[in-house]
Formats: C-alpha cells, structure tokens, sequence
C-alpha cells in the first residue's frame, strides 16, 4: 500500500511537471498599440512563488485627468488544487505609487486568504480577489499624467509553504474610467 502511495505520488509530480503554462493579453498581438482605457491579461498553470514572487502587468497608453483608474486581480488554484496548507495574497502599484487601499506601500501585501495556514482544515480550494483604485487628479499622483501606466499585480503564498511550485492561475484587470 506504502509502494503504491509512493508511484502515484510521484505520477502526480510528474503530470503537474509536464503541464504547460499559458498567458493572455486582451491587448493581442504583441499591442503595437497601447490600449488608452482597458486592459486584460492573465497567466494560466505558472508554478506558485512565495509571496511576492508571482507577477502580472498591464500598461495604458496614458493616465489622464478626471479618471479613476480602476484595477481587479486574482490568484486562485490551477485546475489541480493541493488541499494543503497556503495563503495567498495580492498587493499591487502603478509605475511604482501604491493605489488604495493601500495603506502599507506599493506592492504591499493588501488582499489574502487563509486557505489553512492558521487552521487546521486547509481548504480544498483556494481564491484571493483585490479590487483597488487611483484618483487620477490627485496632486499626489501627477506624476501619472501624460505618460504610459504600468499596474503591477503581485502574488504568491505569503507563508511560502507546501503548496509553493504547485500551478495557479492569476488574472489583472485594469480601467481607466470617466470621473
């Protein structure tokens, strides 16, 4: 039983080894052109990184005045999910200012799930979702006017547990939307 235990162990590596990963961009083809309001990608079956080492970007033509920029992100188990102890967080920046909430700086840790790491019924499935936004007529935030915008989302299990290099999917949606 222990021999048996062990081969399908190790098929089971063996298969999420082999699997392929995939990216999209609704930008197609290499965007000769940046997109001026809305953008979408996604990367699809990547290995799991210890936070922050999981990463997705997305750039806007220009920021403009009297717009929010608006920006949806997400982490969640590939199509094999591990069942074992992992928490995965989100935190996210715009060419490197930090969009709200956002009270701990850019790229800080702003959205997590504990899917087991402080219980001990770790979750068979695991989702974190982020939504975040930037006042684009914000002084602060003048230095976003006129040139290309860069969000940032960034990932991973924060604990950097056993669910490290198991594949997941993430997601980033970016909206430049009328005030």
């Amino acid at each position: 039983m222990k021999t048996t235990l062990s081969v399908l162990a190790s098929l089971v590596g063996l298969v999420l080894a082999a699997l392929p990963s995939f990216a999209a961009d609704s930008c197609g083809g290499g965007c000769p052109k940046l997109p001026s309001n809305a953008r979408a990608v996604s990367a699809e079956l990547v290995p799991l990184a210890a936070y922050p080492g999981n990463t997705l970007s997305a750039t806007l033509a220009k920021g403009k005045k009297k717009t929010i920029l608006m920006a949806d992100g997400m982490l969640t188990d590939g199509p094999i999910a591990e069942g074992v102890s992992r928490e995965y967080d989100l935190g996210i920046s715009v060419n490197g200012l930090s969009m709200q909430p956002g009270l701990l700086g850019p790229g800080s840790p702003e959205a997590d799930e504990d899917c087991g790491v402080l219980r001990s019924d770790p979750d068979r499935t695991c989702t974190v979702t982020g939504h975040w936004w930037l006042d684009m007529d914000d002084p602060a935030n003048a230095a976003l006017l006129g040139v290309p915008i860069t969000v940032t989302l960034v990932g991973g299990d924060i604990s950097g547990g056993p669910a490290v290099g198991a594949p997941i999917d993430m997601s980033l949606r970016v909206r430049l939307e009328k005030k």
